[in-house]
C-alpha cells in the first residue's frame, strides 16, 4: 500500500503556462531576455510601483534591498521570528546584527507596540535600528502605516517581506506600492501565490535604489553608454 503524506505544496500550471515557458524556450534569450523587464514592469504596475526588479529569489532581493539600504556592519536590523531565515539572514549577509521583534498573538505578525518598545530602548542605548523587515503573513498586511509613523520617528528603512502577499491589500491599496516603505519583495517560489519555479522581485518608488540593485543583480555591469566610468587621465 502506497504511503500517503501532506505535500509541501501543490501548485498548479496551466497548459497557457506551459506554453509561456515554450515561448521563452524557443527564443533567442533564456536569460536576461526581454520577459524580465515585461515581468517587471506588470508587476510594478499591478501593486502601483514605479519601479520592479526581478532577481533569481526573494532571499536575493532581500539582499540587495539591505545593501542599497546602507545596511552594513555595526548597524542592526530587525524582523518576526514568524517567517523564513532569510528575512533575517539577509542582515546577517551584510555584517549587521539581527534581532527579532515580537508578534501580535491575534495576527502573527510583527507586533507594532513590541517594535515601539524596542525603539524607545533602543534609543536611551544608542542602538537604533537601521532596517526594520515587516513580514506579512499568508496574504494579510503588516500594519504598514503604524510602523511608517515610527520610521520616521526614529529613522530607519521599512523593508516589506511580502513573500505571502502578492495580490493582498492593505488599506484598500496593493501591498508593494511602498507608500510606507523605501522597498517590498515578493517571492515567486513554487509554494507562494504565483510561481515562477523560483525568482523574486523587489518594488520601490526611488529610481536610485532601484537602479542600484539592478547593478548589484548584474554585478555592477551596465550597457548604457552614458554610465561608462572612465578613470581621468594620469599626469
Amino acid at each position: 500500500m502506497a504511503a500517503s503524506f501532506l505535500p509541501y505544496g501543490r501548485h498548479s500550471v496551466s497548459e497557457a503556462d506551459i506554453a509561456a515557458v515554450v515561448a521563452v524556450l524557443r527564443s533567442p534569450f533564456l536569460t536576461q531576455g526581454p520577459v524580465v523587464p515585461a515581468i517587471e514592469q506588470a508587476v510594478a504596475a499591478k501593486v502601483g510601483a514605479r519601479h520592479g526588479v526581478a532577481v533569481n529569489s526573494t532571499t536575493s532581493a532581500l539582499h540587495l534591498a539591505c545593501l542599497v539600504l546602507g545596511l552594513g556592519p555595526g548597524d542592526r536590523l530587525c524582523t518576526s521570528p514568524i517567517t523564513f531565515v532569510a528575512s533575517a539572514n539577509c542582515g546577517r549577509h551584510c555584517g549587521a546584527a539581527v534581532d527579532f521583534v515580537d508578534s501580535a498573538p491575534a495576527t502573527g505578525q510583527m507586533s507594532v507596540a513590541a517594535l515601539a518598545a524596542k525603539l524607545e530602548q533602543a534609543e536611551r542605548e544608542g542602538t537604533l535600528l537601521k532596517v526594520v523587515v515587516p513580514v506579512h503573513l499568508a496574504g494579510s498586511s503588516c500594519a504598514m502605516a503604524a510602523i511608517g509613523a515610527l520610521a520616521e520617528r526614529y529613522g530607519f528603512a521599512v523593508l516589506e517581506d511580502a513573500s505571502h502577499a502578492i495580490g493582498g491589500c492593505y488599506h484598500g491599496e496593493p501591498v508593494g506600492n511602498c507608500r510606507h516603505s523605501a522597498i517590498t519583495v515578493f517571492s515567486f517560489h513554487p509554494v507562494k501565490i504565483i510561481t515562477s519555479g523560483e525568482g523574486g522581485l523587489a518594488t520601490t518608488n526611488d529610481p536610485e535604489l532601484a537602479q542600484r540593485m539592478a547593478e548589484l543583480r548584474s554585478h555592477g555591469i551596465v550597457r548604457e553608454a552614458e554610465r561608462f566610468e572612465r578613470p581621468a587621465a594620469g599626469p
